[in-house]
């Protein structure tokens, strides 16, 4: 079994304290340990100052090697007393390194606090969110109205505390309203109503069901054209198709004749009589054909059957 970690009070917490007193005594220490550093900060300081100060005399005329060597004692005691001055502020604040552990374990500790109480928050505000939403649907379902679910016009900001039930109420009532208004002018829209309350249903967007309506008018309109195009392209092929066996009928007959020309003419050359075979009685043929075309070009057709005496039945 784990053991129950012992809550304590963050004002409980000690905070680690260095006094004035024990800042300055520990400055002394600092100065004292690192005595070396001290001492090499002076020497740069000499060397600095042997370095320059006959540059501090107007007749002084330095020349180029000189100057160089002095510049470049002059930057390395710069250096070294910034280095061995670094070296004293580090050990001087390492003292300061416990006090800021310890406030970072408080921080941690009220960081910790701050979550439990966020979470405490967060759990207050789910439950009058699921409390108000239950409220929400039952005032939506005691409209009885049914042609889309409550989660299709549902607004979450309904959820939220600065929205007060009462504005919730006249968006709901206000949204049904305009539903129902969109419904009858879609059923104004004739054959395409059904289509067009389906389509507004499921969106909700009275534009867009317009659009859709003359969408669906335009590609009627395109579909009824292509029919009478399609439909007189189809009697156009089918004409052609009949000329084109009709052209062979008729040369298959001409041949024919031309044939029993010729064969009577070579008989005569022969001094024989020739007598062309009597033609036995036309065999009566059946066509079972559909035609198409105008009204008055039907009435002709039939009239050019009957006066050349083609039998034909109206089958519709």
């Amino acid at each position: 079994m784990s053991e129950t970690k012992e809550l304590i009070r963050i004002s409980d917490m000690s905070i680690s304290e260095v006094t004035e007193a024990e800042l300055e005594a520990g400055l002394r220490a600092v100065i004292v340990q690192r005595k070396d550093a001290v001492e090499s900060i002076y020497r740069s300081m000499m060397d600095a100052d042997e370095a320059w100060f006959k540059y501090s005399n107007e007749d002084y005329e330095p020349i180029e090697e000189t100057a160089k060597k002095d510049r470049a004692i002059l930057n390395k005691a710069e250096k070294n007393i910034k280095e061995k001055f670094s070296e004293l502020k580090k050990a001087y604040e390492k003292p300061l390194e416990t006090l800021e552990a310890n406030i970072k374990d408080i921080c941690t500790e009220v960081k910790n606090r701050s979550g439990v109480v966020d979470q405490s928050v967060k759990s207050y505000e789910e439950k009058q969110k699921y409390q108000k939403r239950i409220e929400i649907e039952s005032y939506f379902n005691s409209k009885d109205f049914s042609l889309v679910p409550l989660n299709k016009i549902f607004n979450y900001k309904w959820l939220n505390k600065t929205c007060k039930m009462f504005e919730v109420k006249k968006e709901i009532d206000d949204t049904i309203s305009m539903i129902y208004g969109n419904i009858k002018i879609l059923e104004n829209t004739g054959e395409y109503a059904t289509a067009a309350k389906a389509f507004y249903l499921d969106t909700l967007d009275i534009g867009a069901a317009m659009r859709n309506v003359d969408t669906l008018k335009e590609n009627a309109e395109k579909l009824a054209k292509e029919k009478i195009e399609r439909e007189e392209r189809e009697i156009r092929e089918q004409v052609a198709a009949n000329k084109k066996e009709e052209n062979r009928e008729r040369i298959r007959e001409e041949k024919l004749e031309k044939f029993k020309a010729e064969q009577g003419q070579f008989y005569e050359s022969l001094g024989i009589d020739y007598e062309a075979p009597v033609e036995e009685k036309p065999e009566i043929i059946e066509y079972t054909c559909r035609f198409r075309g105008t009204e008055k070009q039907l009435r002709e057709l039939r009239e050019y059957m009957t006066k050349n005496n083609i039998a034909y039945e109206k089958l519709s």
